[in-house]
């Protein structure tokens, strides 16, 4: 078992640095399937786009958006933090004004782009590594706390934004996300990015100086590693598999199911809490017995809920699958974040770990435009989900045996 703060303590000690985390991790959301799904119909009935046309658009804006990534996400070892998160901020700001200003299929595509490479992708991105890099005691609890703005984010912004289409266009809130966006992080992420004394992980400053404890492997050295690719289905497949799912929520939920869809994006508030629930679970249980041990089971809870999501048949169930997906979804930052740098080192954590987040964003390009396609062809709901099960265990069995000969 590992030593560290007590929670408590830690939260009061490192209050700037993990409220710095948790916002830039709130306005990831403009790049979000979840927001963006939101808007969904509206999109494809101003565009006249059919489920996999709009699923298409969105899937090769997220594959450029992986590729664009690969490179770009070394840039966290290598730029000062202040400077580079400060103009990312800048350029989600200017990325969702921009999107309000879409007028057909290749606006839409490069809207797309711009919001997922910066949301989905890099502020994502900076944020997590910043909290794995300075904290090494509280890792898990670091990232977990960060990842707290992500849940406010996916219970508060949902019900707005539908009871907000109601009352005006989506171009006028898409500018209000941009206003509130600029006014809550540009003048505050210098003031909350100045490091403490009690953060005992290495920063930008002292990359170089690496302990003699453990190998700090570089991205190439990873990538002949055969475990990172038993991981790497299992990374891949909920992104997948809830992407998909939740980019055509509107239609599956209120055409296929029949279930109110007001219900269910009300439902995001539970999945909120129950996302802080498996972050802080997975956080806890990362700082003691380490994200090794806890990978192959973090999607179990996710299985479940795709398979109520097919199978049931009255919207009661909703409250269930929300609290279900909602634990996956909050275990997974924690655990995998923590899991790059157990098993790789710090050193050259931000190329590593973009790796990683290519996965991720490559998994969530291929659900919308699968499912789409299975949508148009009239595949069942029940077989699409059973479907998504069995790859998800299949998945989590292959990572549990190549952590096992770890």
């Amino acid at each position: 078992m590992r030593s560290g703060t007590p929670t408590i303590a830690f939260m009061r000690r490192e209050w700037r640095f993990l409220l710095f985390g948790a916002l830039i991790i709130f306005w990831t959301s403009p790049g979000q399937t979840f927001l963006i799904s939101l808007f969904g119909d509206q999109l494809r009935q101003d565009f006249n786009l059919s489920h996999s046309e709009f699923g298409g658009i969105y899937t090769a804006a997220t594959l450029t958006s992986a590729a664009i990534l690969w490179p770009a996400g070394r840039l966290v070892d290598r730029l000062p933090l202040a400077k580079f998160v400060w103009w990312t901020c800048a350029a989600m700001v200017a990325g969702s004004l921009a999107f309000s200003r879409i007028e057909g299929p290749i606006t839409l595509f490069l809207g797309i782009l711009v919001v997922r490479f910066l949301g989905q992708g890099m502020m994502s991105h900076i944020a997590v590594t910043a909290m794995a890099r300075r904290y090494v005691a509280e890792r898990g609890r670091a990232i977990a706390i960060a990842g707290f703005g992500f849940p406010i984010a996916e219970g508060a912004l949902p019900p707005l934004i539908t009871i907000g289409l109601t009352l005006t266009s989506w171009q006028n809130i898409w500018i209000g996300l941009a206003v509130v966006a600029a006014l809550t992080l540009l003048p505050t992420v210098p003031f909350l990015l100045k490091r403490t004394s009690g953060q005992d992980g290495q920063g930008f400053e002292s990359l170089a100086k690496t302990g003699p404890a453990q190998k700090q492997w570089t991205r190439s050295e990873m990538l002949r590693d055969s475990l990172f690719f038993k991981i790497a289905p299992q990374i891949m497949a909920m992104s997948a598999i809830f992407t998909g799912l939740i980019f055509h929520q509107k239609f599956i939920i209120a055409t296929v199911k029949e279930w109110d869809f007001l219900w269910w994006s009300l439902g995001f508030s539970l999945f909120a809490v129950f996302h802080v629930f498996g972050s802080f679970l997975a956080g806890w249980l990362v700082d003691r017995i380490s994200a090794r041990r806890i990978t192959p089971f973090v999607l179990l809870p996710f299985a479940a809920s795709t398979l109520i999501l097919g199978f049931g048949e009255h919207p009661y169930w909703v409250p269930v699958i929300m609290c279900l997906m909602g634990t996956s979804a909050g275990t997974t930052g924690p655990t995998y974040s923590s899991l790059w740098a157990e098993l790789y080192g710090t050193q050259h954590l931000g190329a590593i770990r973009a790796a990683g987040a290519v996965l991720s964003v490559f998994g969530s390009a291929l659900g919308p435009v699968v499912i789409g396609w299975t949508l148009d062809a009239e595949v069942s709901i029940a077989t699409i989900t059973l479907t998504s099960v069995l790859i998800t265990l299949l998945a989590s069995a292959l990572a549990a045996a190549g952590l096992r000969d770890k």
